[in-house]
C-alpha cells in the first residue's frame, strides 16, 4: 500500500469535515460548549462530541478552530482553509 493518497480521497475527506462543521453550525444549541471534532486515525471516521467521549485512537480538534465569519459578517461558516489543512494532515498527496 502506498504512503500517498489521491487528491480525490483528500478532497472527499475535506468535504466530509466541512459538512460536519456545517451540521454543527446549523444546530449549535444541541451541542456542548466543549464540542470537538474527532477523527479516528485508523478508520478515518469523524464525529462531534466532547473530549471525554473519545477513547484512544481518536484525535480531537476544537470545533471553533474550524469556523470563520462569512464574507459579509452576517453569520458563520466552515473555514475551508482550516478543514483543507486538517484533511491534508491525514491524506498526503504528492
Amino acid at each position: 500500500m502506498s504512503d500517498y493518497s489521491s487528491y480525490t480521497e483528500r478532497d472527499a475527506f475535506n468535504e466530509a469535515l466541512c459538512n460536519l462543521v456545517e451540521e454543527f453550525l446549523q444546530d449549535k444549541d444541541a451541542y456542548s460548549e466543549e464540542t470537538v471534532l474527532a477523527i479516528n486515525s485508523k478508520t478515518m471516521e469523524i464525529e462531534l462530541g466532547t473530549k471525554a467521549d473519545f477513547l484512544t485512537g481518536w484525535d480531537t480538534f476544537a470545533i471553533q478552530n474550524l469556523i470563520r465569519n462569512n464574507e459579509d459578517n452576517s453569520g458563520q461558516e466552515a473555514d475551508i482553509d482550516a478543514t483543507h489543512e486538517l484533511a491534508s494532515s491525514y491524506f498526503f498527496v504528492r
